[in-house]
């Protein structure tokens, strides 16, 4: 019978210690489970100021790249006014040497007829007229550096131009009056 009553209190000291271990390894869950629920509410939050921080980037390179946009079209408007600005300068002076090369040819012409004899031919062709020759390199030169005038000054607007399309996307953006960034 004592036999009986050892056994019997060995098995209720066995449940107890099963019940002690059920109820440490319970705690133990809830703690884990617990500290999973924690780790995925900070990764939510994580992630939420991730995808906010990307928002705020994405809104402030969109905001640039605009800027950007309007830069360059408001550059693109002025350099089309400098060019035709430009020509337009070309064209009149284009015209002012025309008038000047007129003027030059009515005064070779009058030097040809004073010089030449009243009736007979002139000593001197037209071709080995040293006025006429002069006269003519003159004109020429004047057309070709009218020509090349035309052109550096299109050169040189067209690399202001880009001068200021590089330096709009290299500097850094000017902060705008009232925004926060």
């Amino acid at each position: 019978m004592i036999l009986t009553q050892l056994k019997a209190y060995g098995a209720i000291a066995a449940a107890l210690v099963l019940g002690g271990l059920l109820a440490v390894q319970t705690v133990r869950l809830h703690t884990a489970q617990l500290d999973a629920a924690n780790t995925r509410a900070k990764n939510a939050q994580t992630l939420q100021h991730i995808a906010d921080l990307t928002a705020k980037a994405l809104h402030a390179v969109r905001a640039r790249e605009a800027q950007w946009a309007a830069t360059q079209e408001r550059n693109a408007r002025e350099t089309a006014t400098k060019i035709e600005a430009a020509s337009a300068d070309a064209a009149s002076a284009r015209r002012a040497s025309d008038g000047l090369q007129k003027r030059i040819n009515a005064l070779v012409a009058a030097a040809r007829r004073s010089s030449a004899n009243p009736g007979t031919e002139p000593a001197i062709e037209a071709t080995g007229d040293p006025i006429g020759v002069l006269a003519d390199v003159l004109g020429r030169a004047d057309q070709r550096a009218g020509v090349l005038a035309e052109y550096a000054d299109k050169a040189r607007i067209a690399g202001q131009s880009c001068e200021r399309d590089y330096d709009a996307l290299t500097n850094p953006p000017r902060p705008v009056a009232g925004s926060t960034h």
